[in-house]
This record gives structure tokens, sequence and C-alpha cells, in this order.
């Protein structure tokens, strides 16, 4: 057994993900008259979180400021990219995607350092590791409307992990406010079979930055005895 000691938390989070993103042409016949071996676009990851942080157990602990991070949440990843598709149409064009996103929901796990700075005010990090699992997945496809909409399971569709630095503000005992700048050090999507990828591999961007609000609510200390 082991006692545990500290104030545990319970936060909601915004976050948002800007990223630069590189794909492969895969479909369009290389005889094809100007043919792109690769498309270029932007990226943008939103969702909501929900996290529970604790103080680890005394044999874990590094400094009375580091917690551990569990929580799970919905994430949605829109791409911006004009790509063609294997799209189900009578007429014999390509059809090339305005833009296509997949719903997720995802898993979260990490670990953060939070420095009190006076009364009121904390400077806070975090290095926090993220799995997306998609259950739907919206294609908007030039010359066409509505857009394509399946609900295919895509387990591991995507994993990423984030370091954030930030701060808070207390605005009473229970809650307080912060705001952080997300930095991804390691991203990756899973490729999808629908524009002539191979969904056993992976693509990432060559360039992302983010930010998040986070409204955090503190539990009572107390001390407890876990088996």
């Amino acid at each position: 057994s082991f006692s545990t000691k500290g104030q545990n938390s319970l936060s909601v989070s915004v976050p948002m993900i800007y990223s630069n993103v590189t794909v492969k042409n895969n479909w369009s016949p290389p005889t094809a008259y100007n043919r792109q071996n690769e498309f270029n676009g932007t990226s943008l990851g939103y969702g909501l979180n929900v996290q529970y942080s604790f103080k680890p157990p005394p044999f874990l602990t590094i400094n009375k400021h580091f917690s551990l991070n569990i929580g799970v949440g919905y994430y949605r990843q829109v791409f911006n990219v004009e790509r063609p598709l294997d799209y189900i149409s009578p007429l014999f064009i390509v059809f090339y995607t305005k833009n296509y996103s997949y719903d997720c929901i995802h898993g979260l796990v990490g670990i953060s350092y939070n420095q009190p700075i006076g009364k009121s005010y904390s400077l806070r990090g975090s290095l926090t590791y993220n799995l997306l699992n998609s259950f739907r997945q919206e294609y908007s496809v030039t010359y066409t409307s509505p857009p394509e909409i399946t609900h295919n399971s895509i387990n591991r569709y995507g994993n990423f992990i984030t370091c954030s630095l930030g701060g808070d503000k207390k605005i009473n005992k229970r809650f307080s406010i912060a705001l952080n700048i997300l930095v991804p050090v390691f991203t990756r999507w899973r490729n999808d079979k629908i524009f002539g990828d191979d969904p056993s591999t992976f693509c990432s961007p060559s360039f992302s930055l983010g930010g998040s609000v986070n409204v955090i609510y503190r539990f009572k200390n107390k001390t407890s005895t876990n088996l």
C-alpha cells in the first residue's frame, strides 16, 4: 500500500493545432497531363478534452510540483487539401476533394509541472501523448453536394505528442483558467485508402503549432491510502 497527498484537479480544455501538410498523389495516372506528384495544404485540429490530474505515489514523485494526467476527449482533424480520390460516379472524370476531415475519440496520458508564482498565478508546462481513433470521415468533393460521409472505425488513426507551456490564474479557491501554447513534437496520421494510399502507413506534417484554453477545478487537499 502507499499514501498520496496533494491537490488533484479536473480540467476541461479546448485545444487547437494548425499544421502544414504535404500528401502524395497515388491516384492520378503517371502519364496524366500536368500530373502533380504531391499536394500541399493545411490542416486544423481542434476538440474538447476532459482531464484528471493527480499526484503520483511517493516512490514515483520527482518533485511536489509534478502531476500525472489522464483523460479522454473528442478531436476533429480537418485537411484543407485538394487531391484526387476514389469517388463513385457515372461521370468519367477525376474528382478532387475541397477538404476532408476525421472525427475522433481519443485518450491522453502525460505529466505536468505547475510552479506557483505568488498567490494567484502559476507557470504550467506539460508533455502529453494522445491516441486518436476515428469513427466518422467526411469528404467534400468538387462538383458534388452534399459531401460523402463514411462511418468506418479506424483504430489508431493518429497519435501525437505535444509539449505545452503557459500560465493559469486563480479565479477563486477552486477554479482557475489557463492559456497554453502547444508545440507538437511528434505527429502522424494514418493514410487513407480512398486516396489510393496504403492504410498501414502514416504521414506527418512539416510544421505544427497551436494553443489551448483550460478551465481547471481543484479538489480539496486530502491524504488517501490505496492498495
